[in-house]
């Protein structure tokens, strides 16, 4: 019994490394090119652009404000000069 179960596990196991396999060649040639801020995100990670540049702000940001402030989405983070 425990043969099986082991035999079972390892079956659900190999399914679960294969479909990423699969996935991965599927997505890269026929998904889309995200943009800037594909989740719509409100952190100051999401306000620098892509790549970032070896300072990420000119001066340290100023946060005005939350972390999950949606209304704010797109908006770049002031700096102090």
């Amino acid at each position: 019994m425990l043969n099986v179960l082991s035999s079972a596990g390892a079956a659900i196991l190999a399914v679960g490394y294969l479909l990423p396999f699969l996935y991965l060649p599927w997505s890269l040639k026929s998904g889309e090119i995200a943009g800037a801020n594909p989740w719509r995100a409100a952190g100051l990670e999401w306000t620098v652009q892509s790549p970032p540049p070896k300072e990420n702000f000119a001066g340290p940001p100023i946060v005005s404000f939350e972390a999950y402030d949606y209304k704010r989405v797109g908006k770049p983070a002031e700096t102090i000069s």
